[in-house]
């Protein structure tokens, strides 16, 4: 369908994530505001104009939950049924070679073996003039406003009709991450970060420290907080006492925390639970290629991750580093479960979430806090119990995405 036949106003986002469905953080928040946008009467339509979100899949399979965009188009995609196709020969290639990379490390001589270098992350990358014209030639007459999926997407605003009101989607205040050489995102200084938020009339916040740095240091724009909603269960889900969650995608934040946590602190746990199990959803496993740590189970992409929220005893979010509100935190909250964070995971939520999760700083301190937990299922359910009623009171999307429905619906 598109917008003539429906005969609703739309909105344009522009982003260069790949969104396959809620498969990550990043992915899921732009789905939940589209979801609202929806909500309040807007078609809202996806276009995507570079072909390096496919990294060196020449094919992504699309979830349920992309039918929220009435329109999605991909520079270099074909859509075949729930799948789009990618025939860019930059794509091709890198999927011909990640695949001789990880063929060649079978290989008992090193000498043999290929380099596998990681495709570019897609959010940052230059803008092409082939973008620019896809942009262009795509975007739709009946648009009300342009929302920028990162700020990185702003340079696509003079690309639409002029005088539209637009937006950018923060998701993080990214000189401020703190990762270093380790991050997987472009660095970016504070000036750069505050002169790429100014080309927007509006900018959505995810959490109150980053609308805060909106309102000191980027006055030219309209900062709208939108936190993450959460769809909260019925009740406390205190689970199997020596069992573990950690969900994430493959990036430098969850990456690195998770190889500290698994270094220094999982030692600590076998040591005092020497049956305790970590499962690991989501694409990190493709950071951990040859795996080999007691009790620890890599799964991957999992279509449905309701029976491992039920079953963990304890979910952990070990973030060393990064920014934004920490999405998985408010969903593991939403699911009823008892956690144990870093100060970092809680950046930006420490008043509203804290009272709701057991905080740890050092690995010494890390493991205690999982360890007690696993050894009294009535803590378990009273911190699950809390970590519940904090989602349901201050994260539902009614209240939470209130400001973003105000602003799309002075656009009607």
């Amino acid at each position: 369908m598109n917008a003539a036949q429906s005969g609703r106003p739309v909105i344009t986002i522009i982003s260069k994530q790949r969104v396959a469905g809620a498969l990550n953080g990043s992915s899921a928040y732009l789905i939940a505001i589209a979801n609202s946008l929806a909500e309040v009467g807007f078609d809202v339509e996806l276009i995507q104009p570079s072909p390096a979100i496919a990294g060196r899949s020449p094919y992504v399979r699309m979830r349920p939950e992309m039918r929220v965009f009435t329109r999605h188009l991909v520079r270099g995609a074909s859509q075949v049924g729930n799948y789009l196709v990618f025939a860019d020969p930059s794509v091709l290639w890198g999927a011909v070679r990640g695949i001789a990379a990880r063929l060649s490390k079978r290989l008992p001589v090193a000498a043999l073996h290929v380099e596998d270098k990681p495709a570019p992350y897609a959010i940052a990358t230059k803008w092409l003039d082939e973008d620019r014209a896809f942009l262009r030639a795509n975007i739709s007459p009946d648009t009300r406003a342009i929302i920028a999926d990162y700020m990185f997407c702003a340079e696509g605003f003079c690309e639409g009709p002029g005088g539209l009101p637009t937006a950018i989607v923060m998701h993080d205040l990214f000189h401020a991450r703190a990762g270093g050489d380790k991050d997987s995102v472009a660095l970016v200084t504070r000036e750069e970060e505050i002169a790429a938020l100014s080309k927007a009339d509006s900018v959505f916040a995810i959490q109150q420290n980053e609308e805060a740095f909106l309102k000191n240091h980027v006055p030219a724009t309209n900062p709208i907080l939108v936190p993450m909603p959460a769809f909260p269960v019925d009740a406390p889900q205190p689970g199997i006492k020596d069992k573990l969650l950690f969900i994430g995608s493959n990036t430098a934040p969850n990456v690195e925390g998770l190889k500290d946590f698994l270094l220094q602190t999982w030692p600590l746990i076998l040591a005092r639970r020497p049956n305790a199990k970590l499962d690991v959803a989501g694409t990190m496993n493709r950071a951990f290629p040859n795996p080999d740590y007691r009790g620890v189970r890599f799964l991957g992409i999992v279509d449905d991750l309701a029976p491992l929220y039920r079953d963990a005893g304890v979910v952990i979010s070990p973030l060393t580093f990064g920014s934004g509100l920490k999405i998985k935190l408010v969903e593991a909250m939403a699911q009823g479960k008892a956690m144990v964070v870093s100060p970092i995971t809680l950046q930006g939520v420490e008043d509203v979430c804290g009272p709701g999760v057991k905080l740890a700083e050092t690995p010494q301190s890390t493991a205690n806090a999982i360890c007690d937990l696993m050894d009294d299922e009535t803590a378990r359910t009273d911190l699950a119990s809390r970590a519940l009623a904090i989602a349901r009171d201050h994260f539902s999307a009614q209240a939470v995405h209130a400001d973003l429905r105000a602003w799309a619906q002075n656009l009607l």
